[in-house]
């Protein structure tokens, strides 16, 4: 018998919907199990940690069935903030207070699920990942992808192949003509882009250590750049939530008898 996939998900990620239909129509409804970021506030939370690090959780959601961590096979972590519905009311210095603890347990909970996690909290432990500039620009550099040359990184070996001015967020970075994407999910690639920086996009998700994220090309003068690099990519194509549901049915696991 598998067990379930966990999706978190905000009711506006459309992307996170094509997924969900798409597992439900692979492997079933029952087989997937989506939370919403404002359910986890309201919550009562059950969680241990043993004397090896070994975390085990119960989520006794609202008007929902608990959720246990050892009944989930992989979880796709789509959570972009977390809301507080509970705390409007409350003073700022309480708001903050409870959502620190909030993310520290929501970190925790995410962490015990390993690489069954997308993304895995082991290695970047943010509730929301977090994917600097620099960061992603250094290791497209490296796997040979042509960085839109306004990208200023620390790295001596980014700063020979990319001259120009910085550039501080997305809409800066894409002002260029939109040339298409690549999608790397795993082991898996797609996207209008594949056949030309299909190797390169592999090669730099595994350096930066996200299974899940989209590479976002644009033509600047006669030439394509990567401009902006996404571990939260927007899946709404059906090809890019076949990909993403394929990934997460890799990590399913069959319980033991």
């Amino acid at each position: 018998m598998t067990t379930a996939i966990v999706v978190l998900a905000h009711a506006t990620d459309s992307g996170a919907a094509s997924v969900v239909a798409w597992l439900a129509r692979e492997l079933g409804p029952e087989i997937v199990r989506v939370v919403r970021p404002e359910a986890l506030s309201r919550a009562r939370w059950s969680h241990h940690i043993d004397a090896h690090g070994r975390a085990s959780t119960r989520l006794t959601l609202p008007d929902a069935e608990p959720l246990v961590s050892a009944e989930a096979s992989a979880v796709l972590n789509r959570i972009r903030y977390l809301p507080m519905p509970g705390f409007r009311r409350a003073s700022a210095k309480d708001r903050d207070y409870a959502g620190a603890e909030l993310q520290a347990v929501v970190a925790s909970w995410l962490a015990s699920f390993g690489d069954r996690a997308i993304h895995a909290v082991r290695r970047h432990p943010w509730v929301t990942p977090l994917l600097p500039l620099q960061l992603w620009a250094s290791a497209a550099a490296a796997c040979g992808l042509p960085v839109a040359p306004r990208t200023i990184a620390n790295s001596t070996r980014v700063q020979g192949a990319v001259s120009g001015v910085a550039c501080g967020d997305e809409a800066d970075l894409a002002k260029g003509v939109t040339a298409g994407t690549v999608l790397v999910a795993g082991r898996d690639v797609g996207g209008a882009l594949v056949d030309r920086y299909g190797t390169p996009c592999l090669a730099a998700a595994r350096l930066l250590g996200f299974p899940l994220m989209e590479f976002r090309f644009a033509v600047e003068g006669h030439n394509t750049r990567l401009v902006w690099v996404d571990p939260l990519p927007p899946l709404v194509e059906p090809w890019a939530a076949a990909l993403t549901g394929k990934l997460l049915r890799s990590l399913l696991r069959e319980e033991s008898p």
